[in-house]
């Protein structure tokens, strides 16, 4: 007997949580960028109520990072609309289990989103998290995009291209005042 109502109320408090947690939806995903430094990242939300997604990424040399986000769009009833209203991006660096804020540019052009951070990151640990509702009247909703990482080249980088480029002026010089015999 005891037994039988420890499982009804672990049950309950079960349903209970479920139901407080329904009106919010989260997740977290590991954005991986492919060899071109590109990544595609998205979500779908079933169920109404507000959302924080946040996606984590890595760079592993000074790098810039910029992207874009574009919300799903429905038809219901002939008219086009968007499933998501998004609210914010927001920027963050990790180290530690810290997450410091970082400065970020984001332009909103109703259902779409131009990003970036305008200072360097450096190797280590960085995230953004995307705030919105699921827009009135939907059972379900998407957006996805892509963000980018552009390494910067190591000073050593740029002098072996001085001395390359060193080389070859020297060498055309020298081969542009031999004479010809």
């Amino acid at each position: 007997m005891k037994k039988a109502l420890f499982s009804k109320v672990a049950g309950s408090l079960l349903l209970s949580a479920g139901l407080l947690a329904s009106g919010v939806a989260a997740a977290d995903e590991t954005v991986t960028f492919q060899p071109g430094g590109v990544a595609t990242y998205g979500i779908t939300h079933n169920g109404g109520g507000s959302f924080t997604d946040t996606f984590l990424f890595s760079v592993d040399t000074a790098s810039w990072f910029s992207g874009n986000a574009i919300v799903g769009i429905t038809a219901p009833a002939g008219q086009i609309a968007p499933n998501f209203d998004i609210t914010s991006i927001s920027f963050f660096s990790e180290a530690n289990g810290v997450r410091t804020d970082l400065a970020a540019n984001v332009t909103d052009a109703g259902n779409y989103f131009q990003f970036g951070v305008p200072t360097l990151l450096q190797a280590g640990n960085y995230g953004f998290t995307v705030n919105g509702t699921l827009a009135s009247g939907f059972a379900a909703g998407s957006y996805s995009g892509n963000v980018a990482v552009v390494p910067v080249p190591e000073p050593s980088t740029y002098a072996m291209l001085g001395l390359g480029l060193g080389l070859l002026a020297f060498t055309a010089r020298r081969k542009s005042s031999a004479k010809l015999g």
